[in-house]
């Protein structure tokens, strides 16, 4: 399943195959602050994994549980 970088419900990046590849990419983009030594996306980034809604065909967001 891939994963992309998502602010809200907005789409920001390109799809990546990884959620590793998506840190990547974010971190190469300056949006990766570490925090107590755990890298943790700025404002309210999220990476989320994409899919798509088997009625319409349509890509769909799944969120990512934060721990």
């Amino acid at each position: 399943m891939p994963y992309a970088l998502f602010e809200g419900d907005a789409k920001l990046s390109k799809e990546f195959s990884t959620e590793e590849d998506v840190w990547q990419h974010a971190d190469e983009a300056g949006l990766v602050d570490l925090v107590e030594g755990k890298a943790v996306l700025e404002d309210d980034y999220t990476i989320q994994a994409c899919g798509s809604d088997e009625e319409t065909g349509n890509p769909i967001a799944v969120p990512r549980v934060v721990t």
